[in-house]
């Protein structure tokens, strides 16, 4: 089953306005060169915008964002948390999900638009999930 990123009204203008950016030595009328560059940023900021989403099959939780796959076994994840880290991950909101599992650096977060169904889902996979109470 696939859960799209929840997006964050504030992200829109942001992400649009870099890739807008991105064009602008074409508007200006010089420095071609410099398309070289900002080009493939445009492409990846737009392929993240658009791919950024969270399948859940039997045995895997896929997040993926743009040309970043991870790929997290289902029966490993141990609990379940709401959170607003800041850090760089496969979210486009503020409003995310804490996802811990047993691996070296086992953390993810995400931001699915269906929190309780995307957790609820998980759990019935794996009914050993802890899972914070502010998500239920």
């Amino acid at each position: 089953m696939y859960f799209p990123s929840k997006k964050d009204l504030w992200i829109y203008p942001i992400n649009w306005g870099c890739i807008i950016a991105c064009f602008s030595p074409i508007f200006i009328g010089r420095d071609y060169e410099a398309l070289f560059f900002t080009i493939p940023l445009a492409i990846l900021l737009a392929w993240s915008w658009f791919t950024t989403g969270y399948t859940v099959n039997s045995e895997l939780l896929i997040i993926r964002n743009g040309p970043i796959k991870k790929k997290v076994p289902i029966k490993d994840i141990k609990k379940i948390t709401k959170t607003k880290n800041p850090l760089a991950s496969s979210a486009l909101s503020m409003d995310r999900l804490e996802i811990i599992y047993s691996s070296e650096f086992g953390m993810a977060l995400v931001s699915p638009k269906d929190k309780q169904k995307f957790v609820s889902f998980l759990k019935s996979k794996n009914p050993q999930i802890e899972v914070d109470n502010s998500i239920k």
